[in-house]
């Protein structure tokens, strides 16, 4: 874990670093001999805007251990973090004009060189990177989340862990282990500890020196797939994890950016609802709107407001005739329309109203109809405290999942959404938002 954490250190001091270089190139190139005079005004407005560019290589989740390595998918995530860079820096020096800057031109500029220089700095640096750091671990008991974490080492080999096993705690597990360790040069136990064992931890301690590191397999799983493991979830581990939920300054702090953010996309939204209404109506009859009742906070039931993007097939405007189903992949019963709003997420823009209300937030678990969490409830244990929160227009499951209908994406995105209760800031906030708006400028839909 501390060796990854110094390769993200690592790319975010180059990729800052990079920033700087380049509108250091690109004064020269625009100003020439005068470029001195010229670094000094334009060196404290484009200070105010390089930790957006940080942000954006965040939020496209550049710093995370899977873009260790290079690849396509590299690069046109590397595309999509600079083309919302440029945009949102431009919008910024509009909206608060830098003097005697001419934005268009400089960011134009600005992003083809830093473009240049992030895709040459990754591929140097992940080549430096990727076989430098070896982290030698062995599993001690575990089970399921063991080998899907034993997987995920395997699929993802520039993460740097050596996978050597695992020792179950039965028989001679203490000498197994310290043979590992001087045999194999074991650096990381991850353990899942008993419950019934008081001495275990005494025992387990007492074996090792200061350059092994041990850490609890919860914690681990965890840190590296960024949800809870599913085997841990019980009463006494909800009461423990879930005190964050009544911090009032975050609460009122979210409930207040909610506020903002609705009244002002629906001030810019509202313009586009004529458009959209005609051409729903011209491909297909049926209402312009659609309204469903949902699992809100506390699983108190609300009204969800959509524009309709299937055939309305029943008398209330809806696609379903009998029981409820999911949307698939090719629903015939999605107009072309239809998959267009959905493709670009604008179906969902009704929503801002449900947040304006205050039924929903912007970021949550996304919102389940009441016949789904029933059935649900019935096959995932605490299904329902994923209810804790307020739904929303987008969430921790929604970016690192997607869209599933089966009980096991639930049960996986339950993981999430535990995950997001557990960890809700208003940092975490804006990770998520970021990362949807990458999602977006990626083009994902149902």
């Amino acid at each position: 874990m501390r060796h990854n954490l110094l390769r993200k250190i690592f790319l975010l001091a180059g990729d800052w670093a990079g920033l700087y270089l380049t509108l250091f190139l690109m004064i020269r190139v625009s100003y020439g001999a005068n470029w001195l005079v010229d670094w000094h005004t334009h060196l404290r407005p484009f200070s105010w805007i390089f930790p957006m560019w940080i942000a954006a290589l965040y939020a496209t989740y550049l710093y995370e251990t899977r873009f260790f390595r290079f690849s396509i998918d590299t690069l046109r995530t590397i595309s999509t973090a600079i083309l919302i860079s440029s945009i949102a820096s431009i919008v910024a020096f509009y909206a608060f004009p830098p003097g005697l800057l001419h934005p268009r031109r400089d960011m134009i500029l600005f992003t083809l060189i830093y473009a240049l220089f992030l895709i040459s700095w990754r591929w140097m640096a992940f080549r430096a990177l990727r076989s430098r750091v070896k982290t030698p671990l062995v599993f001690l008991g575990g089970d399921e989340e063991v080998k899907e974490l034993q997987k995920y080492f395997k699929e993802n080999p520039q993460l740097g862990y050596i996978n050597l096993g695992l020792i179950e705690i039965k028989g001679d597990y203490l000498e197994q282990i310290r043979n590992k360790i001087s045999s194999d040069g074991v650096s990381l136990v991850v353990v899942h500890a008993p419950s019934n064992n008081p001495k275990f931890t005494q025992q387990l301690f007492s074996l090792f020196s200061n350059e092994v590191v041990i850490m609890d397999l919860e914690e681990f799983y965890e840190r590296t797939l960024n949800r809870v493991a599913p085997n841990i979830l019980t009463d006494t581990w909800f009461i423990q994890n879930l005190e964050n939920l009544s911090l009032d300054f975050y609460l009122f702090t979210k409930r207040f950016f909610d506020i903002l953010f609705s009244i002002f996309g629906l001030i810019l939204t509202i313009p586009l609802y004529p458009i959209i209404a005609l051409l729903i109506k011209v491909e297909s009859r049926g209402p312009t709107f659609f309204k469903q009742e949902r699992v809100g906070k506390n699983n108190k039931v609300y009204r969800v407001y959509k524009f309709r993007t299937m055939q309305a097939i029943s008398s209330d405007g809806s696609a379903e005739t009998g029981k409820p189903i999911y949307a698939r992949v090719g629903d015939v019963r999605i107009t072309k329309i239809g998959k267009i709003l959905r493709v670009s997420h604008v179906d969902e823009l009704p929503q801002l109203w449900n947040i304006l209300k205050g039924e929903m937030s912007l970021v949550g678990p996304r919102p389940i109809r009441p016949e789904f969490m029933e059935k649900l409830s019935e096959n995932i244990p605490y299904y329902d405290m994923r209810h804790l929160v307020k739904p929303g227009l987008t969430g921790w499951a929604q970016i690192n999942y997607g869209y599933g209908i089966t009980i096991k994406d639930e049960y996986v995105k339950l993981q999430y959404d535990v995950y997001y209760a557990k960890k809700q800031s208003l940092m975490l906030d804006l990770a998520i938002v970021l990362k949807t708006i990458k999602s977006i400028f990626a083009v994902r839909g149902r």
